[in-house]
């Protein structure tokens, strides 16, 4: 059979469930094919960027810490001090040596043994008061993160296979449903409707192709009919429709009725679910807060530790001199330096904590309740700036505060901070995304009995399209993503209904996105409950 044949045979021989099965396999499995090495290679190099990244940061804190062992030529504290390196699995060994003399200061490398590698070594140098007194070197081995890759790559190709497996049944299962079912039944009909059974009508009550070829078999039913029996069928319509119009009626008429009753009853439903979703955003962002500040604090109360511990074993010694009748005065001396230098250290770590703490204790009540009190709007909005600041210094984007100290208002300040979270939000997730830097700046201004907040960023700017949708509930662009389209709708309502201003927003594509807040120094009526936060 020649080629010119074979296709037209083919054509005659493949019958519609067969082409759509093949349609919807090869649909589906060539994307598949396509995207999943892009995937794989996207997660291996995310993998090797977050293990450089890691190394850095390891090294970066051995170099820091060793730096006061290392000057007072404490091996035993260098040890102790890097075991909180070491005990990353990853780490294969450290090695500190002195300079000039290049000489070895401690070595840890046993783990090395059991691992198989490739590794990788970062060096830093180590200073003391500028000056470089040694150096540290890191190596890390990469068998966790080629477990893990190879993990990651079962797990994608099985979720992919039973997801493709999955999508194609259910496809199959529409369209069997959807047209191959009502094809047959359109086929039977039109073969009746061939052989002259014109009383049975044909319908699919379908509103797509299929409901449309129906309605057109049956008015090519209706015509043939119409051929036998024109002046029979006419009067007919008129008395069926003469003796039902008035029922008809009422019957649209409570129908109507129902369905208005019901959409009143949906949009009570919609409203109560913005005012759930709404509290849950509010105690979700208190949360990225608490975590944030939990993450803060771990680095300044980790030294505290550290410098206590070291300094109990330095008081351990010394009583032991004592008791041994062996103290001398450089003893005394080297006590007295030590301590010194501890007690320092801890001062600044607790006091560094207790400013933490402090600052979160106002912003959780603020953000917790809509209490009402004076504020200053610089502390404020610093207080926040920095619980935000531990989720930003992740990205490459800044923010910036450029005002005036002497602003004070008689407000809100729990929806003013849910104000200005959701504005930095926004601009991180939508303005700022895919950028590789990006800045963010609020600035204040009064005017008179009012103060104007201005929110900018240089991201990409809002699309002429949507700009005036921005503020409706539920209107996201990243929909199915993990937005929830209430951001903005939340904080036009808090600035309008609760701090009693107004907001407004400009941009334009590429040049960023400009938001205008005008609230009054002293804000309307009182905070009684949290309704206030979602307007009427």
């Amino acid at each position: 059979m020649r080629l010119d044949q074979l296709l037209p045979w083919i054509r005659r021989s493949i019958s519609l469930r067969l082409a759509i099965i093949l349609a919807v396999v090869v649909g589906l499995t060539v994307p598949s094919a396509v995207l999943v090495p892009y995937y794989l290679n996207t997660l291996e190099s995310a993998a090797r960027q977050k293990n450089i990244e890691d190394h850095n940061r390891l090294v970066d804190i051995l170099s820091v810490i060793l730096s006061e062992p290392l000057w007072q030529i404490t091996p035993e504290i260098a040890n102790i001090s890097s075991e909180v390196v070491y005990s990353d699995p990853r780490v294969s060994s450290i090695e500190v040596i002195t300079l000039p003399d290049h000489k070895d200061f401690i070595k840890n490398n046993i783990r090395k043994q059991t691992q198989k590698g490739p590794f990788t070594s970062m060096v830093r140098e180590i200073r003391h008061g500028g000056q470089v007194i040694g150096e540290v070197k890191l190596e890390l081995a990469e068998d966790l993160m080629q477990d893990s890759l190879r993990s990651d790559f079962r797990r994608f190709v099985t979720t992919s296979v039973l997801s493709l497996l999955l999508a194609i049944l259910f496809i199959l299962l529409v369209l069997q449903w959807r047209l191959v079912r009502p094809v047959k039944i359109l086929m039977e009909k039109s073969d009746r409707l061939a052989n002259g059974e014109l009383d049975e009508p044909i319908a699919l009550n379908r509103e797509d192709e299929l409901g449309r070829l129906a309605h057109s078999l049956e008015m090519t039913r209706r015509a043939l009919k119409h051929s036998f029996g024109e002046l029979e069928i006419k009067n007919q319509q008129l008395l069926e429709y003469s003796s039902t119009l008035e029922s008809k009626v009422k019957q649209r008429t409570h129908e109507l009725e129902n369905a208005n009753t019901n959409l009143e009853a949906a949009l009570k439903d919609i409203n109560s679910a913005q005012a759930e979703l709404a509290r849950v955003e509010r105690m979700a962002a208190l949360g990225s807060m608490v975590a944030g500040v939990a993450h803060e604090l771990n680095t300044p109360l980790g030294n505290c530790l550290l410098v206590a511990s070291t300094l109990e074993d330095e008081t351990k010694r010394l009583l032991q001199m004592v008791e041994e009748g062996q103290i001398r005065r450089s003893d005394l001396t080297r006590y007295a330096s030590t301590a010194l230098d501890s007690t320092k250290l801890l001062l600044r770590g607790l006091q560094q904590s207790a400013h933490l703490v402090g600052d979160f204790k106002q912003v959780a009540v603020d953000q917790s309740s809509a209490q009402r009190r004076k504020f200053g709007l610089l502390v404020t909005l610093q207080e926040l700036s920095a619980l935000l600041h531990s989720s930003l210094k992740k990205t490459p984007y800044t923010l910036e505060l450029d005002i005036p100290p002497d602003i004070e208002l008689d407000s809100y300040p729990g929806p003013l901070g849910q104000v200005f979270t959701n504005l930095v939000n926004n601009a991180v997730i939508h303005g700022l995304e895919g950028k590789p830097s990006g800045n963010m700046r609020c600035t204040a201004e009064r005017q008179g009995e009012h103060v104007q907040i201005v929110f900018t960023d240089d991201g990409k700017g809002i699309p002429q399209e949507i700009i005036n949708r921005i503020f409706e509930p539920f209107f996201t662009t990243k929909f199915g993503q993990g937005g929830s389209g209430l951001g903005l709708s939340i904080t036009f309502n808090m600035v309008t209904n609760v701090l009693g201003g107004t907001i407004h927003v400009s941009s334009e594509a590429g040049g960023g996105t400009r938001f205008e807040l005008r609230l009054p120094l002293v804000a309307p009526g009182d905070a009684k409950d949290d309704t206030m936060y979602f307007g009427s």
